[in-house]
């Protein structure tokens, strides 16, 4: 539902457009922004992106948070691959836990 809402415009993503441009313009942004619930629901530990090329043997995708992990994958037809990056985390120990869910 929250997704078909907000490809529709009328979710989360259309607040958090009005406030990147109430700051383009230097305009006083709501405090809505700068509340508790807010960070932590913009707060993506984990961000992961799929690239559906298959002509693309790997894709990276970058952590958004300091302390977060960024992890590409592509879905091939008999494996997945994936590339998993982070700033400052364990991130061959994610990557290695990831591995044993995806394999059991």
């Amino acid at each position: 539902r929250v997704v078909r809402l907000g490809s529709e415009g009328r979710g989360i993503r259309h607040l958090f457009a009005l406030k990147c441009l109430a700051e383009e313009r230097g305009e006083s942004v709501p405090d809505l922004f700068a509340d508790a619930g807010w960070r932590a629901l913009f707060h993506h530990v984990i961000s992961s992106s799929n690239c559906g090329n298959p002509a693309l043997r790997l894709f990276g995708f970058g952590p958004v948070t300091d302390d977060g992990f960024g992890l590409g994958y592509i879905i091939k037809d008999d494996n997945i691959q994936l590339c998993l990056s982070s700033k400052n985390r364990q991130t061959s120990r994610l990557l290695g836990a990831l591995r044993t869910t995806l394999l059991d």
